[in-house]
């Protein structure tokens, strides 16, 4: 069954024509994976979440979660924290900068070490600050760039309050709002709410867009189906997989998702390292005591899990991911990987897509 088109969305002064977003996550979503999902068709990407505190105290690795790669466009640039003048004072930095399109206000990152300190998630337990955040980064940014709030249902079970939350934000001047179905102590298990999503796009003026529960191309317009918002943001399910978008945008025009051959995931990892390599290659010989070559491959470790995990020998490949090897060495044992084939079909062939893996 086919999709059916999403409609531009307008987030303040910006247009976001096709409103499918990759969602920030730490440690992945840097400009390398970021810039291959836009051209797999994603319609507005987001850098991984910055510290406002680290910003402002010029911590260069801060700083680098900022860097883009390319022409990123659109991509709105993420902050946390809880002190509302230095989440200002980092949102006029950023502005200030104009290499950003919108600016998002974390208030949902359900990590502990982030939320027990009253940052990201932990900003939903006091309603009234989150909102005081919201309209001092609004001022600092001057209207130069539309500010945006992604947070959560609730902080538990028994204290969800995203009614009062986004109501608050909502007022505070914020020009939408990722809304993640999900409490932030289950973090990303259990079943996305999307009854709830509903409500709040009811009760909102704003745009809404809805987060969590995609799993295939078909979630995207089937969570608009149900729960009638403005758009959708993307996360897991992205990861070792920036076809996932031209999958959605292929059911939207009524075209079957078709799985990338191998030849085609070979290419987007050597292109992905060679991107990595040219970030890291920014950085100073004081950040990167391995040299950027060795840097980039261990940071793309994580995405081989992803890319390659329905490869006969994947297995193989997980056994030696902790050792420090140079691009070639990685490059070539990728290749390796990849010509045995699929699981589901006969050593050096695609099965047909759909297929179980």
């Amino acid at each position: 069954m086919s999709g059916f088109p999403l409609q531009p969305l307008p987030i303040g002064p910006l247009r976001v024509e096709w409103p499918v977003f990759l969602a920030p996550m730490a440690g992945f979503t840097d400009g390398a994976f970021r810039s291959l999902c836009l051209e797999q068709g994603c319609g507005a990407v987001v850098t991984e979440m910055v510290s406002a505190q680290g910003l402002m105290r010029h911590h260069a690795r801060t700083g680098h979660y900022l860097d883009t790669w390319g022409g990123e466009h659109p991509i709105g640039a993420q902050i946390y924290g809880s002190d509302p003048g230095v989440m200002a004072a980092a949102a006029a930095r950023i502005a200030e900068a104009k290499t950003f399109d919108f600016l998002d206000i974390n208030a949902g990152c359900p990590m502990p070490k982030i939320r027990n300190r009253g940052d990201g998630a932990g900003l939903m337990r006091e309603p009234a600050k989150m909102a005081e955040i919201v309209r001092q980064v609004k001022a600092a940014a001057g209207g130069a760039l539309p500010v945006t709030v992604k947070t959560r249902i609730g902080w538990c079970a028994d204290t969800v309050n995203v009614m009062e939350t986004t109501a608050g934000v909502e007022e505070a001047g914020a020009e939408a709002i990722f809304l993640h179905g999900r409490v932030a102590s289950v973090r990303h298990s259990g079943p996305s709410d999307w009854n709830l999503i509903a409500e709040v796009k009811r009760a909102r003026k704003i745009p809404v867009i809805g987060n969590g529960g995609v799993r295939v191309a078909a979630d995207v317009f089937r969570m608009v189906r149900e729960t009638g918002v403005d758009g959708v943001m993307v996360g897991r399910v992205a990861l070792g997989n920036p076809w996932l978008f031209r999958d959605i945008r292929d059911l939207a025009a009524g075209r079957a998702p078709r799985r990338p051959p191998a030849e085609e995931v070979r290419a987007a990892i050597h292109e992905h390292l060679r991107r990595e390599m040219d970030l890291m290659a920014r950085r100073g010989k004081k950040e990167l005591k391995l040299g950027a070559e060795l840097t980039a491959c261990l940071v793309l470790r994580p995405h081989l899990v992803r890319y390659l995990r329905g490869f006969r020998g994947f297995g193989a490949l997980a056994r030696t991911l902790e050792e420090r090897v140079d691009a070639a060495t990685l490059l070539r044992r990728v290749d390796e990987v990849l010509a045995t084939g699929r699981r589901g079909g006969p050593a050096g062939e695609e099965p047909e897509a759909g297929s179980p893996e």
